[in-house]
């Protein structure tokens, strides 16, 4: 016993001592804290969903998701998130309506839909994949291509494999979910850029790839948490009588709080609010999680859309709902 005790101390002088550091599990683009925008969008209607949230990933080789859900087969209402903008934002023939900015229901609230899971990184023609096994076996597995930006401070994922998701964006980095900036910063932020999403409405789903023009905007000053712009016409809003002929487009983000990631985006045609001051029925609400880097830094949204045909009117009202997945980013 005492030559075996013997070797083995041998043995472990000659290795020497093991380093946590080296045991530990690598993250995905070495950042530990991403917010992610996914779903299940396909042609046939009814069975659409999507997904905003965050994956924690740690250094144990585990993955946290907290999520925000909203479904076809279970329509979320509208909700006013209290904001009614103000100052020189709205209130004037050249700015945005100063009516209460919508959301979709349950995204005031706190994430209810959390799962945990274990995950590991691989590699293939140079680029780096994460693979997630969730423990909830209905979520079954999921995998993420990882990119790092060209200054290292966060990092990319986009959606390569699932049984369950068709469409996703995901943004990390080291700052924890608290960090966040606010509208003014926002606002000022100088860089281009582009938005991209996938849309499922109408039995299509289609993709866009546009420039989005943050200086558009204009921060409110009576409500300085959110922003508001209009657009003076567009085809986009070309409304069939007896609607009014006002082809302008109200256009609004706010903060939902400082304390976590939360925004919110709202537009609508003009002329859909049928003569009234503002728009009671199927208008777009996005909900929106900022992208923060190392540094504390805005570098865009990921976000779904959750508009639901508000009214009975037609035979079918969920291939009217308005599904999507989507970024807001300078980097994509």
């Amino acid at each position: 016993m005492r030559s075996v005790g013997c070797v083995l101390l041998m043995v472990a002088a000659l290795l020497g001592p093991v380093s946590p550091a080296a045991a530990a599990t690598a993250l995905p683009g070495k950042k530990a804290n991403y917010v992610v925008s996914f779903g299940s969008l396909r042609e046939t209607s009814g069975s659409n969903w999507v997904r905003l949230g965050t994956y924690k990933f740690t250094s144990t080789g585990r993955v946290r998701s907290d999520t925000w859900a909203w479904s076809q087969s279970k329509p979320a209402p509208r909700v006013g998130t209290g904001t009614v903008p103000g100052g020189k934002c709205a209130g004037t023939q050249d700015t945005a309506r100063p009516c209460e900015i919508k959301t979709a229901g349950g995204f005031l609230s706190r994430a209810s839909e959390v799962r945990a899971g274990s995950f590991s990184l691989h590699t293939t023609a140079g680029r780096q994949y994460v693979n997630i096994t969730w423990d909830q076996t209905t979520w079954r597995t999921e995998e993420w291509w990882v990119d790092t930006a060209p200054d290292g401070t966060y990092s990319r994922l986009t959606f390569k494999y699932s049984r369950k998701i068709t469409h996703g964006y995901g943004y990390g980095s080291n700052a924890g979910f608290e960090v966040r900036r606010p509208m003014e910063s926002v606002r000022a932020h100088d860089e281009p850029l582009t938005m991209t999403y996938h849309r499922a409405a109408k039995g299509d789903v289609g993709y866009v790839d546009r420039t989005w023009d943050m200086s558009q905007y204009i921060q409110c000053t009576d409500t300085t948490w959110c922003m508001a712009f209009k657009t003076r016409e567009t085809g986009n809003c070309s409304c069939p009588a007896p609607y009014d002929k006002d082809r302008s487009l109200q256009n609004f983000v706010q903060q939902i709080t400082g304390k976590d990631r939360r925004d919110t985006h709202w537009h609508w045609c003009t002329c859909l609010a049928k003569g009234g001051q503002c728009h009671k029925g199927n208008s777009h609400v996005y909900p929106l999680l900022q992208v923060i880097d190392d540094k504390g830094r805005w570098r865009g949204w990921v976000g779904v859309e959750a508009s639901f045909y508000p009214y009975t009117d037609v035979a079918d009202p969920r291939r009217h709902d308005m599904l999507s997945v989507f970024r807001v980013a300078e980097w994509t």
